[in-house]
């Protein structure tokens, strides 16, 4: 792929990559990276009297393209990992609460409190575990729930169920070290992508100096250039207010779980469960962008995309529908 240096293309390539996973300094360094380069090749006459320019930015296209590589196969990964793990769990999770609610009333009952306490498991409990406590409270509750099959059968229980609550453990397990790998792939990406970056902000030193050479000769090009080259990287916080309600009736949804991912990352920068009247705050959060997955058990999971930017609190309103 060649980049042919038009501002046309220029700007499609650019916002091309500010819609895929990087940091908010690697954005605002791409965008100076490419309108210092548009501003170059519109000065040939210029870029003539610039020792090794045209071999600098010839090095700098071949970064952009490689940073563009590696963001896509970033962006793509974390989102189908994202996927995979949540498609696990939530498949996990819901044998656990749906033998939980089957037994729960067997052990009401027949008066066992350790058996009604052993087995109570909860949805938005579940959510916060790490992957090593969900396995082992689905192997636990399985383990329990065993020997009781005759008398649990009419509650809904059965040898069945079992079978695909153990292989639904099992899959969860088998599927750890895929996932944990392919972390590992996307944590080497973003440190190739970071290494990319710092080479072409090597570049751009050496085009500063070479721009220091025409400072007198060419103070129009030069002004501009300066201008061009400031990169305003911001790492302000904003406050953030999420309510949610249900879509039909508009009542406010207590107990809802809404995880925020930023760009770039694997794992929920910040979850929170909405309070009894469906709402919370928080405080300070990054500006960027982040994937909101928004879900409760009964519900239709929903997941979206928000922009987060400094100039006033961020508010983020839900309607769940029921399942």
């Amino acid at each position: 792929m060649q980049l042919c240096g038009c501002f046309f293309c220029e700007t499609i390539l650019f916002y091309h990559l500010i819609n895929c996973v990087m940091t908010n300094l690697q954005v605002q360094k791409l965008r100076m990276y490419l309108t210092l380069r548009v501003l170059l090749r519109a000065n040939p006459d210029i870029l003539a009297k610039l020792p090794n320019a045209n071999e600098l930015l010839a090095a700098l296209d071949a970064l952009i393209l490689r940073i563009q590589s590696n963001n896509t196969v970033q962006q793509k990964g974390t989102s189908e990992l994202t996927k995979l793990k949540k498609s696990l769990q939530a498949g996990l999770i819901k044998d656990i609460v749906d033998t939980s609610r089957k037994i729960q009333p067997y052990a009401a009952y027949i008066k066992d409190s350790d058996l009604l306490q052993s087995t109570k498991y909860t949805e938005s409990d579940l959510l916060k575990m790490s992957e090593e406590e969900l396995v082992l409270s689905g192997n636990e509750l399985y383990g329990i729930v065993n020997p009781l099959l005759a008398e649990l059968t009419s509650y809904g229980v059965t040898a069945d169920t079992q079978s695909a609550f153990l292989a639904d453990i099992a899959l969860y397990e088998k599927s750890r070290p895929q996932i944990r790998k392919e972390r590992q792939d996307l944590k080497n990406v973003t440190t190739a992508l970071a290494a990319e970056f710092e080479e072409s902000d090597d570049i751009i030193a050496q085009l500063d100096l070479l721009a220091e050479m025409v400072q007198e000769s060419e103070p129009k090009f030069y002004g501009d250039y300066k201008k061009l080259r400031k990169v305003e990287a911001s790492f302000n916080t904003v406050q953030l207010l999420c309510k949610v309600t249900d879509a039909v009736t508009g009542a406010p949804i207590a107990n809802v779980t809404v995880a925020f991912t930023l760009s770039g990352n694997t794992e929920p920068d910040i979850t929170k469960l909405t309070a009894a009247k469906g709402g919370f705050m928080v405080k300070s959060i990054e500006q960027g962008v982040y994937t909101v997955e928004v879900s409760k058990f009964g519900y239709q999971t929903q997941t979206l995309s928000i922009s987060v930017a400094a100039d006033a609190p961020y508010e983020l309103n839900v309607k769940l529908v029921k399942l």
